[in-house]
């Protein structure tokens, strides 16, 4: 019965994704008992659509591998703040100039990728139960993350040039309000989310032997802030007990575009 369940979850947050940055959020019910702490350890697939209101610069898509450590603490009954420590890596399409872009430029690649780095995330939840099988509760989440560097080099008309992005402190902020439903110790949630998330972006290009007609310099920087774009998005998901003190739980989320993670948690 409980695999069934978990499949029949799973469908639906993909079915649901097709008609509607931090990590999944969970049920409101807290796995940390008021006095006890819960220990989990996650990974999240991150995707997005970041865009900036500046002239000149182009809608990216952005993906992150997050992998992270939670300690979870009941503060009060029903109610539990966490933290969580990980690493996550940074991917984004299409932001080098090419030859696509430009057909004086030749042997650029055109999308950005860094390795894993540190980030965290803080967050705090609870639950009000309307009913033994129904409850509600809201919750706040916070990450930070490190700053990201890529480049790459080829040649403009000839000559050698390098062009470097640099993708500072990414950060967001997630505030929203969880439904669930219980079938025995299985729980299936959900809920609206309003997010903010955002990245102060450097941009380089610095070419050997010649300068730019713009400038008269080898070196040409800029900047901007990206942010994620729209800020009202969805979530779903499912707890499933796999014994007394250890759960799993799946979760999707739609915001700019379809992200989705798992967390195995042992509550104490």
């Amino acid at each position: 019965m409980k695999k069934l369940i978990l499949v029949i979850v799973i469908a639906a947050i993909f079915v649901t994704s097709s008609m509607v940055y931090g990590g999944q959020f969970g049920p409101p019910e807290p796995v940390a008992k008021e006095g006890k702490t819960a220990l989990g350890v996650g990974y999240f697939n991150y995707s997005a659509k970041w865009k900036t209101k500046d002239v000149g610069w182009e809608e990216s898509k952005v993906t992150q591998d997050q992998a992270y450590l939670q300690l979870g603490y009941g503060v009060a009954k029903n109610w539990e703040a966490y933290l969580r420590v990980g690493g996550a890596d940074s991917k984004l399409k299409d932001v080098f100039t090419t030859n696509a872009d430009d057909s004086t430029r030749a042997g650029f690649k055109s999308d950005f990728k860094d390795g894993y780095k540190p980030f965290g995330t803080i967050g705090v939840k609870g639950v009000f139960n309307v009913t033994p099988s129904f409850g509600i509760g809201p919750f706040l989440q916070a990450s930070l993350y490190s700053s990201y560097k890529d480049s790459t080099s080829g040649t403009v008309s000839g000559y050698s040039e390098t062009q470097e992005w640099k993708v500072k402190k990414p950060r967001e902020i997630n505030l929203g309000i969880g439904l669930q439903g219980k079938i025995g110790e299985t729980i299936i949630y959900g809920g609206p989310v309003a997010y903010w998330a955002k990245a102060k972006i450097q941009e380089t290009f610095k070419v050997v032997g010649a300068t730019y007609v713009a400038t008269g310099t080898n070196t040409l920087a800029s900047s901007t802030t990206y942010k994620e774009k729209n800020n009202i998005g969805g979530f779903a998901g499912v707890r499933l007990p796999l014994s007394k003190e250890l759960s799993l739980e799946v979760e999707g989320q739609l915001k700019s575009r379809f992200s989705f993670g798992g967390a195995l948690t042992y509550s104490f």
